[in-house]
């Protein structure tokens, strides 16, 4: 009918409709009120202008019947004027004796009776503010994006506001000022904005909102909020901020020279932030001489994979208003931020975001890092998203590394990008997702060498609904790269992905359960270079939420059970045929109504070659009282005979007689004199037949063993709250790890190993650690702290030597002679102490 045009014809047709769709939305609405002199925050709502402002009621509940009313009566007035928006609530309660006023640590979303506000103040649908205070007085402040199903957002925004509580015979009451400085919106004359309000009763197991956003239509939170109106001349006001600091440190570690003695060193160092707004909705970032000595240390694991493993960024510069520069390509992101300054401390960073009245969001940032101020590698990234319409968006990204080139001379250039898109359609329940990447990799050495992948992904999805879910196709190169400054596990895929999840009853309750949610994923993959079948993974998933509160979730996870290769397990050396996998998790959870939950999880995983895994873990969380918070969790993990790689290995042949490298390297790498005679058995010469030689007296070939491994990970936290803004924070981990590998076989083809009983090295391992942090903030104005950190690490990998004679393991020692030599590590101390004051102008 509509001849070689209708595709084309078709997605117009879809967009006007998506565009009418979103303008004739009609959201629940309320007033805010303007006033002309400022309220005294002191949580008692006894200024006149909170009697004359409209209270908003009809709260209904999320949790735990969803769309009832809410239990507890709760009133909410807006005002605004003199460059704030103030946030007045009652909240009443039948028991004001028995409101839970825990306190905790700042952005710490704990178990208490809490209020938030979510603001839009773009009114862009897909992002907002969030403020909250529980009723001992401590403050939340988050960045809440337009997706996931519900929760307080992301906290590693911080904003400087104010807020106070009272508790009466009424319930209990919250005051909030917040400077429009901590806000964006536009420049205009009448304004509207996306507001959402919460009220959370733990001891009720109760969630109530306004408006309710049900779990139906969760994944498009914030377009779901109500309309504040009638906000009318309200003005923008600059965001500047200095905050210097200034850092002092001890710091102890075994000697090089004389070891079992501590060398110790002393530092003193002064750096600083600026923010400055540089319109109503621009802001700049600057960081000079950064100092993260306050951060968490990351957790110890163990890491038998071929791949990298990736931590959360944990330093407050970074992960601030990092949202508008991220760009997922699939499983990876174009910038990793943990990568600017892994290999040289940073000298100094800046960054540059903001939003424009036609809803274009923009993000610039730069940084340098280099040993002694000297900067020696250089990065960054371009980012720009734009609305279409009330819920759509498109943009794109631009990211630069300049660097030493690892062989040490020479640098390397690496420049990414992209293009992403996220069209919405239908009242925003069905979109087109996806996006289209490129990295180019250059190194100027000895000449010019260059190389360039691309990558890209196409989703539809059904947003909303008791059944949603997407089907879509990645395709990532085999030359597409972009860990110099983002993070890809695995590239060189083309795959095929479905999702689906749907709500059992319509998500009502049926028999002893309150709420069941079941879905079912599946990928299937073949290679981008060669089309090699690389497997089909299903997972089926459950999750009951019972009446008595208590949560029950089963999972199965079933990989390649018709066969499929694995391009990385040989690090490099060709594809392997690895066996199916069939793994089933169980989890369940305390009643979440009471001041100690634990959550026991068990799982089992099958290997197809005859291989077992196991783990186990029970994690607890307690509140003692309303100032001591504790966090435990302790989990094993046992792997046996697990067919997997060991090394790759490098024979040398002269005449009958065998040799094997010293090193597990390539035979380029090796000198003659770093081989050792073999007594083979005489069977490499069969075994490598029609293995491609190396050299013509040389080979290198994937080695391959039955793995067993043990893991045992003792994590503890805990928080001690003095007042709202001063708290003790200790986290401490005890990780051990050993690992075995015996009945070696070599790799002939992709889809055959053959045994190598006279292998003559061994490879066993060890992995013992200890670290512990603590971390006394004190707040002593807003926006200003002064922190006190002790660390303290151990920490020792033995790996026996592969090619020495045979004797004691460390493998078979006991978990209790383990834990003795833990302890018997020489530590790593260190003391800082850090003050940090922040100027508003």
């Amino acid at each position: 009918m509509f001849s070689g045009r209708s595709p084309l014809f078709l997605f117009l047709f879809l967009f006007v409709i998506h565009i009418n769709f979103s303008l004739s939305q009609n959201s629940t609405s309320a007033s805010a009120t303007a006033i002309e002199n400022s309220v005294a925050i002191d949580g008692s709502l006894d200024e006149e202008v909170w009697q004359q402002a409209e209270r908003i009621t009809g709260f209904r509940q999320f949790e735990p019947n969803e769309g009832e009313p809410a239990s507890q009566r709760t009133e909410v007035s807006v005002l605004y004027g003199n460059g704030n928006v103030y946030i007045g609530a009652i909240l009443h309660d039948e028991n004001p004796a028995l409101i839970e006023r825990t306190l905790g640590r700042r952005d710490e979303y704990n178990r208490a009776d809490w209020f938030l506000v979510s603001i839009d103040s773009y009114y862009n649908r897909r992002n907002a503010y969030t403020f909250g205070v529980n009723a001992a007085g401590v403050q939340y402040d988050a960045l809440r994006s337009g997706g996931g199903r519900g929760g307080p957002g992301d906290p590693s925004w911080d904003a400087v506001w104010e807020s106070d509580v009272s508790v009466d015979n009424r319930g209990w009451i919250v005051e909030i000022r917040i400077p429009n400085s901590m806000l964006r919106f536009p420049e205009v004359e009448s304004q509207t904005w996306g507001i959402h309000f919460t009220r959370r009763i733990p001891r009720l197991g109760e969630e109530s909102e306004w408006p309710l956003v049900p779990r139906a239509d969760r994944t498009n939170l914030v377009a779901q909020f109500g309309q504040l109106t009638d906000i009318t001349n309200i003005e923008p006001r600059p965001n500047l901020q200095v905050r210097p600091y200034t850092v002092a440190g001890l710091e102890s570690r075994e000697s090089q020279s004389n070891p079992g003695t501590a060398d110790i060193s002393t530092n003193l160092d002064v750096g600083g932030d600026i923010k400055v707004g540089l319109g109503p909705n621009i802001t700049l970032d600057a960081t000079i001489n950064p100092d993260f000595g306050q951060v968490e240390s990351d957790p110890a694991v163990l890491n038998l994979t071929a791949f990298e493993t990736f931590f959360d960024e944990r330093r407050p510069f970074f992960i601030e208003g990092i949202q508008i520069y991220e760009f997922s390509v699939g499983p990876g992101e174009l910038l990793y931020t943990r990568r600017i300054g892994a290999d040289a401390p940073i000298i100094g960073a800046t960054k540059v975001s903001g939003r424009t009245e036609k809803g274009l969001s923009f993000g610039v940032l730069g940084a340098t890092s280099g040993s002694d101020f000297d900067p020696s590698r250089n990065y960054g990234v371009a980012r720009m998203s734009q609305q279409i319409g009330s819920f759509s968006e498109a943009g794109g990204i631009l990211t630069g590394y300049d660097a030493p080139a690892r062989s040490g001379t020479g640098r390397l250039q690496t420049v990414t990008g992209g293009a992403d898109w996220d069209l919405r359609f239908f009242d925003n329940r069905y979109g087109i997702e996806g996006f289209a990447a490129f990295t180019n990799r250059t190194w100027t050495e000895a000449g010019r060498d260059s190389k360039t992948g691309i990558a890209g992904k196409m989703w539809f999805r059904k947003r909303e609904g008791y059944l949603n879910g997407f089907v879509g196709l990645d395709v990532f190169g085999d030359q597409f790269n972009p860990n110099d400054i983002g993070q890809l596990r695995e590239n060189n895929f083309i795959a095929n992905l479905y999702r689906l999840d749907y709500q059992l009853n319509k998500g009502r309750s049926f028999g002893p359960v309150r709420r069941a949610d079941v879905g079912l994923f599946g990928i299937q993959q073949f290679s981008y270079d060669k089309g090699l079948n690389l497997g089909l993974t299903l997972d089926l998933s459950s999750d009951f939420t019972m009446m008595n509160f208590q949560e029950i979730e089963f999972s199965t996870n079933i990989e390649r059970p018709f066969g499929g290769y694995d391009l990385y397990e040989t690090r490099g050396l060709g594809p392997w045929a690895r066996p199916s996998l069939v793994e089933f998790q169980g989890e369940f959870n305390t009643d979440q109504r009471r001041n100690w939950t634990a959550s026991p999880e068990a799982g089992v995983s099958f290997h197809g070659d005859g291989g077992l895994g196991y783990n186990l873990s029970i994690r607890g969380d307690w509140n003692i009282g309303t100032r001591l918070t504790l966090n435990a969790n302790i989990e094993g993990e046992w792997e046996e005979d697990v067919t997997a790689w060991a090394s790759n290995e490098s024979f040398l042949r002269s005449g009958e007689i065998w040799s094997i490298g010293e090193r597990s390297v390539s035979p380029d790498r090796l000198s003659m004199s770093e081989y050792q005679i073999i007594d083979d058995g005489g069977r490499l010469a069969s075994i490598l037949s029609d293995v491609e030689p190396y050299t013509p007296d040389t080979w290198y070939v994937p080695v391959f063993g039955r793995r067993d491994t043990r893991s045992l990970d003792f994590t503890l936290r805990s928080d001690v709250t003095f007042t709202p803004t001063l708290s003790l924070q200790v986290y401490s981990q005890l990780f051990l790890a050993r690992g075995q590998y015996d009945d070696f076989q070599v790799m002939q083809n992709r889809d055959d190993l053959a045994d190598f009983p006279s292998y003559p090295k061994r490879s066993e391992f060890t992995l013992s650690s200890l670290q512990s942090n603590m971390v006394l903030r004190w707040e002593y104005r807003p926006g200003s702290n002064i922190y006190l950190v002790w660390t303290h690490g151990r920490r020792l990998r033995e790996r026996l030597n592969p090619l020495a004679p045979y004797g004691p393991s460390p493998y078979s020692r006991s978990i209790g002679n383990r834990i003795d030599d833990t302890f018997d590590i020489f530590p790593q101390n260190a003391l800082l102490l850090k003050v940090e004051y922040t100027f508003l102008y």
